[in-house]
């Protein structure tokens, strides 16, 4: 069961005061910027994704009129009031395509359900329980409880396919 003080999000909905009262002591700066700090460590195996989560993920969501992705993330109270990002979803929801583009549970914070419950706020946002996902093969085995409890299916391998010499495997739908 996740921890009662996580919260979850959808970074869209985000307003002033609830970015003052549970994040600005701990960030200082643009909820998308710590998020992103969150992920950095993924340039390593996704080339250019520093680009492409401002340049699209970002750009996307403070756009008022054609929005298609959305980031959800939890945040969660430890010691003296202190809350930090638990876990972070970055969704991909248009016509062609219902994506988890990124999914990362922070690893003080595993097997307490925040995972869970971020895949099922994914579920909601995307309107399917079945969305495409896909996960290299360096982080498949922290994937494998929720591979199973939802019945995600294998579709694809693709060598090389974000990164030189690591398998993608690409779940629910085919990338193109």
């Amino acid at each position: 069961m996740s921890n009662s003080k996580t919260k979850f999000m959808r970074i869209s909905e985000v307003t002033p005061k609830i970015i003052q009262s549970y994040m600005l002591g701990e960030i200082g700066a643009k909820a998308s910027d710590y998020i992103y700090n969150n992920l950095i460590d993924l340039e390593k195996i996704y080339p250019n994704f520093d680009k492409w989560f401002h340049d699209k993920v970002v750009r996307n969501i403070e756009n008022k009129k054609n929005k298609n992705r959305e980031i959800i993330f939890s945040i969660t109270g430890g010691n003296k009031n202190k809350y930090e990002i638990s876990g972070i979803a970055i969704l991909k929801n248009d016509q062609n395509e219902k994506k988890i583009c990124t999914f990362r549970v922070h690893e003080n914070y595993r097997n307490m359900g925040i995972g869970t419950k971020l895949f099922e706020e994914s579920f909601d946002y995307l309107g399917t329980n079945t969305p495409i996902i896909t996960i290299s093969e360096k982080n498949l085995d922290q994937f494998e409880y929720h591979i199973d409890k939802y019945n995600f299916l294998l579709v694809q391998e693709l060598n090389g396919y974000y990164s030189n010499g690591v398998t993608e495997y690409v779940f629910n739908g085919e990338l193109s």
